[in-house]
């Protein structure tokens, strides 16, 4: 069995001060936390300075930061199809911009992976495909001039899709970080599936929990507490392991009204499945 750092994304905590967020996930007994910048003043040399001083006072590691755009619209499956990442042709320069301000930002920490998510992607052979995977791309390159690998989240289109895009390309840096909700959430795989197809580029996973919508595809399904979905978390990390992984395993919590509660509990139930998994042969 491997050994894992758990993490919790920052922004699951739900506090709006950066280094206030970073204390109160050392607090709870985090080990690593996926970073996001919580204020705009963040980025700025005073905020960077306060935050690296925070990270290393706390000890946490930090398998990889958020890269997130203005202007995407999550309150439907509708509305982020056309708004996320880099399907709009229209919104890619400034979010191009966005990949070169956060990727300077997060080398200063320095942090070294990023993750991001690129849209719904298109099947191969429909009439954008070439011009996303393009965008794509070209934001990888603009994030790796600064030294950062590239995770890109799952869920948004099938892993059979995501893995033809990450062929084509063909960026040694360019990996996935492997969120097993979000195919249950956006109706669009089976977990434990796609964990078989994905299990070599995984390099960071998000522990999350989700029921099925009763119409995937057009609406969401519902995020719960970890262990009180759908998610086959046990099954997951067993594939994902025979295919190498030993990253960081990350509480993500998108709703509940007791963040920090809920997030605790969360890592409390990652502790306890990693104990009950058999040892590996």
């Amino acid at each position: 069995m491997a050994k894992h750092a758990i993490g919790c994304t920052l922004g699951s905590l739900a506090i709006p001060d950066t280094v206030g967020a970073l204390e109160a996930a050392r607090r709870i007994g985090f080990d690593a936390v996926h970073f996001s910048f919580q204020a705009a003043s963040d980025t700025e040399p005073a905020g960077l300075a306060r935050i690296r001083e925070a990270i290393d006072r706390t000890g946490l590691a930090v398998p990889a930061g958020l890269v997130s755009f203005d202007g995407e619209d999550w309150s439907s499956i509708a509305s982020i199809r056309q708004t996320g990442g880099f399907v709009d042709a229209a919104r890619f320069p400034a979010r191009l911009e966005r990949c070169r301000a956060c990727g300077e930002a997060m080398a200063r920490l320095p942090i070294r992976h990023v993750t991001l998510h690129a849209g719904f992607l298109p099947e191969p052979g429909r009439p954008h495909y070439r011009a996303v995977c393009d965008r794509l791309g070209a934001a990888a390159d603009a994030l790796h001039e600064f030294g950062l690998t590239v995770g890109l989240e799952t869920g948004q289109e099938s892993a059979a899709v995501l893995l033809r895009v990450l062929r084509d390309l063909d960026r040694p840096y360019v990996s996935v970080n492997f969120d097993p909700a979000n195919f249950i959430l956006y109706g669009s795989d089976d977990p434990v599936k796609a964990a078989r197809l994905l299990a070599e580029r995984v390099s960071m996973v998000h522990m999350k929990d989700a029921l099925p919508s009763d119409r995937p595809g057009e609406v969401w399904g519902q995020e719960m507490p970890l262990g009180s979905g759908r998610v086959d978390l046990a099954g997951v990390i067993e594939v994902l392991e025979g295919g190498g992984f030993a990253g960081a395993l990350v509480v993500e919590r998108e709703g509940g009204s007791d963040r920090l509660t809920e997030v605790a509990a969360a890592r409390r139930f990652v502790m306890d499945l990693l104990r009950e998994k058999p040892a590996a042969k």
